[in-house]
């Protein structure tokens, strides 16, 4: 094992993946606990009345996939890399179908999450570039519909990840009893099961195929047109903008007094463009951070058979732990770069921090009142 991973990984890497693995169950259990809240917060706020728009709509269902996989993936650290008691079995067959349908889950809504990006991207690409078309191309119904089909599509690009791997069932023996049971002391001649990949070679190198480019490669090329189209058109737009003001400095002609005119409320509108899609690009680049990474590995793995056992699986929890920060750090981002953000997250922690004034008594004064605070397929992303 250490030979072939040697000649297919990079030096080093069944030590750090020993190292890693057993820190990695409490650090994606921090990240988790920290992101299922930041996107329980994105969604309350994004789904608030003043706050609607195609824009928050998409960031709203991408939080929701964000939260969804982070909700699952806590049972799965602790069942996986978390020692609960010495009498726990990770291998019955239960928790082995619940493996296997992390495997699935995860990955599922992780690639709606992507995909959302995508739209994400081309609605905001729409907006600078051909600023008279957006409201009738990412129109609330387009936009509800792009929603939709992401969460409808994105299951079915998934669905070969079901059939790369197979549940198989042992018998635990003096030899192979640290192999399934670790330091837990299963008793002997006790069947255990474990998910592992399937046997049909060709199957999985299909699938590994699909799974690189389709749902990582694919997209991330993708984006990174979109921004590269979204960088250039707001370096374009900035340009203009110097050019209006210098020619406006050396003596304006009447037309540009007119523009100058009207510039307060134009500069407004142009300054609140430009951080969206600034903010919307740190987003993707978050995305692409994580992505590339995965699709080019799992690229590997469908060039090289042996590359995925030997390499892809030394770094298969770091790669979800990088996954996992990125859906979680987006609050972060539109608080520091949307003000509306801010301001309406604000009025709502007071709202919900608030206690219901009493009711007057005799007197038209009301009493103040107290506040009260209240390693198979990369599992998944």
């Amino acid at each position: 094992m250490a030979n072939a991973t040697d000649a297919f990984c990079v030096p080093g890497a069944t030590e750090f993946n020993k190292a890693y693995s057993r820190l990695h169950g409490y650090i994606a259990i921090v990240i988790c606990i920290i992101g299922s809240a930041t996107n329980s917060i994105n969604i309350a706020v994004l789904s608030r009345r003043e706050m609607i728009s195609s824009t928050n709509s998409i960031l709203t269902g991408l939080a929701v996939a964000d939260l969804l996989v982070m909700l699952e993936y806590i049972p799965y650290a602790l069942h996986m890399n978390i020692k609960i008691g010495p009498e726990v079995n990770k291998n019955t067959y239960a928790w082995t179908v619940f493996v296997y349908f992390h495997s699935i889950f995860s990955q599922t809504f992780h690639t709606i999450s992507i995909w959302l990006a995508v739209t994400l991207a081309v609605w905001r690409y729409i907006a600078i570039a051909f600023p008279q078309k957006n409201r009738t191309w990412c129109s609330k119904q387009n936009t509800t519909i792009a929603i939709v089909s992401a969460y409808v599509i994105c299951p079915f690009l998934c669905l070969p990840i079901y059939f790369a791997m197979n549940i198989s069932q042992n018998e635990v023996t003096p030899q192979n009893n640290s192999q399934f049971a670790e330091d837990l002391s299963l008793p002997h001649n006790r069947t255990v099961y474990v998910l592992e990949m399937s046997k049909n070679k060709e199957l999985v190198t299909a699938i590994m195929w699909i799974y690189s480019v389709i749902l990582k490669l694919v997209p991330s090329i993708a984006l990174s047109i979109l921004s590269t189209c979204l960088i250039s058109k707001l370096t374009t737009t900035e340009r203009r903008r110097q050019k209006l003001l210098k020619r406006s400095i050396v003596g304006p002609n009447d037309s540009e007094k007119q523009c100058l005119a009207e510039d307060p409320s134009a500069a407004r509108r142009s300054s609140r463009t430009d951080r969206t899609t600034r903010m919307l690009l740190a987003v993707l680049g978050l995305f692409l951070s994580t992505e590339v990474p995965q699709g080019l590995l799992g690229l590997a793995s469908a060039l090289a058979p042996d590359f995925f056992k030997s390499c892809y699986s030394m770094f298969g929890d770091l790669m979800d732990v990088l996954a996992l920060f990125t859906s979680s750090v987006n609050f972060v981002l539109y608080c520091s770069m949307s003000r509306q953000f801010r301001c309406t997250f604000a009025r709502l922690a007071r709202r919900m921090l608030s206690a219901p004034e009493e009711p007057p008594k005799s007197s038209n004064k009301h009493e103040p009142t107290t506040q009260v605070n209240h390693n198979t397929m990369p599992l998944s992303l």
